[in-house]
């Protein structure tokens, strides 16, 4: 009779999704509490989290779940400010097929983030930069 020790652990996508949780409500509890600063720390690592369990998901045959999981990478980096980041994650979750009603919702929330990039490119344009020349006396 095997000892209660002897159990297996969970598996790597459990504890994946375990700590993707986790740090999801961690960083919503910290922005709650106005700590940005830390919470902004708690989205980033959420997101990371969210990216490596959809390639994982991928791997082991769960491509839905996989989509599921990149959409919410980028709605952690969508809050972060790293849209173009996000529009590539979006793209990857779109290639998936998604029922019709959450394609659309993706599709909205890419269509959002790529405006999003076009303000913060736009931005970036019209700022007067110094140049060699501009540096050259």
């Amino acid at each position: 009779m095997p000892s209660p020790k002897a159990r297996s652990s969970p598996s790597l996508i459990k504890r994946m999704l375990a700590e993707a949780s986790w740090l999801l409500s961690h960083a919503q509890a910290l922005t709650d509490y106005g700590r940005l600063e830390e919470a902004a720390t708690e989205q980033a690592r959420a997101a990371t989290c969210e990216e490596q369990l959809a390639c994982l998901l991928e791997a082991d045959g769960q491509e839905l779940e996989a989509a599921i999981h990149r959409v919410s990478a980028a709605a952690c980096c969508e809050k972060l400010g790293q849209f173009s980041r996000a529009v590539t994650l979006l793209r990857a979750a779109l290639s998936t097929p998604l029922s019709d009603d959450y394609r659309i919702r993706v599709e909205k929330q890419l269509a959002n983030c790529l405006r999003k990039t076009r303000q913060k490119l736009n931005r970036s344009s019209t700022r007067p930069t110094l140049g060699p020349t501009a540096a050259s006396p």
